[in-house]
């Protein structure tokens, strides 16, 4: 898990840092640490695209508090877990505003910490396996891949086409995205500009693949019996799907 933790107080999070290293260390999870003692600083880092599993933030913090910080980092990631770490409950209620994960009461509870930990070590195993997370022009943006119909180049930027018919703008090379998507296994490579899901195929033709979006995806032709063989193949394995009749045509 990759954590940041913002407080005014470098000794606080000399301690804080302690404890997530005796965390990584009893349960055998590879945390990244990294702290901030300026909340400014924390969105900064954020806006230019560095991610965090989770964030733990202090509420009372000079200049800006928590709960502004919280707003901003909102504004370029919209999933990042966040902590809040305080001495009063006075900010708990508004802390929802930004979907807050837990909060947390100083002096921080070596159980209580531990149990957060171990909630989003949960989460995270059961969300990574179906969850892309890439830089975008709006910032830190995730995409269950289940509503990913598939992947274009166009004009030297790679178009991600969802089910619900939006679009969105990612930063990688198609061959990075290749790389990325290839664990999942649902992912095909029909031409050098387009990536699928076989999830949403609806027609398998000789000459294009036809989404259930209404997408065209043009098949090179000496590459159509591969294309058939893995799209079949995909097909075969998967326990939700009947094929009726003679399909090897």
């Amino acid at each position: 898990m990759r954590i940041a933790a913002c407080d005014d107080d470098a000794v606080f999070l000399k301690e804080l840092s302690v404890l997530l290293n005796q965390y990584g260390e009893e349960n055998h999870c590879n945390i990244e640490y990294k702290s901030y003692t300026n909340p400014l600083e924390l969105v900064t880092q954020i806006e230019r695209g560095v991610h965090f599993d989770a964030i733990l933030l202090d509420v009372f913090m000079p200049g800006i508090n928590g709960i502004q910080c919280a707003k901003d980092i909102r504004t370029y990631d919209s999933f990042v877990k966040i902590i809040f770490l305080t001495s009063s409950t006075e900010f708990a209620v508004e802390s929802y505003s930004v979907r807050a994960y837990q909060y947390l009461l100083k002096p921080i509870q070596k159980e209580n910490l531990f149990f957060t930990l171990k909630l989003l070590e949960k989460e995270a195993e059961t969300v990574e396996k179906n969850i892309l997370v890439f830089k975008s022009k709006m910032g830190i943006t995730k995409i269950a891949l289940s509503k990913l119909e598939y992947c274009e180049v166009m004009n030297r930027k790679i178009i991600l086409h969802l089910t619900n018919g939006e679009e969105c703008e990612c930063n990688l090379r198609i061959n990075e995205l290749e790389e990325k998507l290839k664990i999942y296994g649902m992912f095909l490579k029909p031409h050098r500009s387009f990536l699928v899901n076989m999830d949403h195929i609806q027609t398998l033709a000789p000459h294009s693949i036809i989404m259930e979006c209404g997408g065209k995806i043009p098949v090179p032709r000496e590459k159509y019996a591969k294309i058939k063989q893995v799209y079949m193949e995909y097909i075969f394995q998967s326990r939700s799907s009947i094929v009726l009749g003679n399909v090897e045509s």
